[in-house]
């Protein structure tokens, strides 16, 4: 169930990156309105993250979970029903309150019911869930999308995440807070959740890019429909291993800061691979697998450190805030990059933007692990 909800969390952005050529065309947009769709949903779910952490803290990780079902369930039924942009734009607002709950819930209830040691391996199978998703709808959403049409096919997206609220009432156990104070403000958070916040954000921009994968692929590298949902989907398939892969190496080591940096360079290494994709196609392969082992798979490293430095009591708070950084650097990107492509006519320069905030990604982890060794505050002195 916290595969699943991480799925119904994250997946309607994907889900519109996927269909976007058909949403494009029947709708008369532009890429700059497609993307600009992801900038309303990320961030107003970042906006609405930290208070959303706080809500879980108070009312327990299962009724988080319903919560995460339920709106992203109703946010795919209004992408079914839109007929206009503007309804678009009303699904993506729905559709955030989703992605705002999905970490602060699954978080809550692993440090809740699963003790350190054994959570490297779960949080990267719960944070897999998103890019799972994406594998899937990358190989069938295209093919709904050219037999029955985009909005059936989302609409019954619609129906399988509603469907879900089921099995959580009778799978996850109640965590509902019995005679426990929760504190509502951010001064007791651990002093990690700034650094992680803020790596967030300059990976949440760079992977902004990957937004137009599916365009790129199509428009630059001269693919199909189906094979460039195939370069989404190979993403999503390379994250499920990558993020359960570093999750586990991450805690069994205690190296959370070098796992991050190494993250990041990778990121690196993909950006330049989409560069040389339009030289020889065989680039873009090796891009979708280093993109999703790099920054695609961060927030796996990201989240287990979360729940390691704050604990179950603030793990929904300090969840909120670090995927607060992820998403405004997420939000922002996609109408930047997308109005870039339009007005340059080109993708390579998005690639070059991508590549300077892994860069910036990477030169912060130095930072932070040279502030760790001088500090050796208590809540990361594990830490190389």
């Amino acid at each position: 169930m916290l595969f699943t909800a991480m799925a119904a969390a994250a997946f309607s952005t994907s889900a519109l990156s996927i269909v976007g050529a058909s949403i494009i065309d029947d709708l008369s947009i532009t890429r700059e309105q497609l993307g600009f769709l992801a900038t309303v949903n990320i961030v107003l779910a970042a906006l609405l993250s930290p208070r959303a952490g706080r809500i879980v803290d108070r009312i327990g990780g299962r009724r988080g979970l319903i919560a995460t079902f339920l709106f992203g369930g109703l946010a795919f039924a209004v992408m079914g029903l839109a007929v206009a942009y503007w309804i678009l734009v009303a699904a993506a607002v729905v559709a955030a309150i989703s992605q705002a709950a999905g970490n602060p819930a699954t978080n809550k209830l692993i440090s809740r019911h699963i003790e350190e040691g054994r959570r490297g391996v779960i949080t990267g199978v719960k944070q897999s869930g998103g890019q799972a998703a994406s594998f899937i709808g990358g190989l069938l959403l295209p093919i709904g999308a050219e037999t029955i049409g985009w909005r059936p096919t989302l609409l019954i997206a619609a129906g399988v995440t509603l469907a879900l609220v089921v099995p959580t009432r009778s799978v996850v156990p109640d965590d509902r807070p019995a005679g426990i104070t929760v504190v509502w403000g951010s001064k007791d958070l651990p002093r990690s959740v700034p650094w992680l916040a803020a790596y967030g954000a300059l990976a949440g921009f760079g992977d902004g890019a990957t937004f137009f994968v599916p365009l790129f692929a199509e428009e630059a590298v001269g693919y199909g429909a189906r094979v460039a949902g195939l370069a989404a989907a190979i993403i999503g398939l390379v994250a499920v291993i990558g993020r359960i892969a570093w999750a586990r190496f991450a805690e069994r080591d205690g190296r959370y800061i070098l796992t991050l940096g190494v993250i990041a360079l990778l990121s690196v290494l993909a950006g330049l691979a989409f560069l040389g994709s339009t030289t020889s196609t065989a680039f873009l392969w090796v891009a979708v697998v280093l993109v999703a082992i790099g920054s695609g798979s961060w927030n796996s490293v990201g989240m287990l450190a979360v729940m390691h430095h704050a604990g179950p009591e603030r793990a929904g708070r300090a969840s909120g805030r670090v995927m607060f950084g992820y998403l405004v650097g997420l939000g922002v990107a996609p109408p930047l990059y997308g109005r870039t492509i339009d007005v340059t006519g080109s993708y390579v320069t998005i690639w070059w933007i991508a590549i300077g905030a892994y860069v910036a990604a990477a030169v912060l982890v130095l930072a932070w692990a040279r502030s760790v060794a001088t500090d050796r505050e208590p809540d990361v002195a594990s830490q190389p």
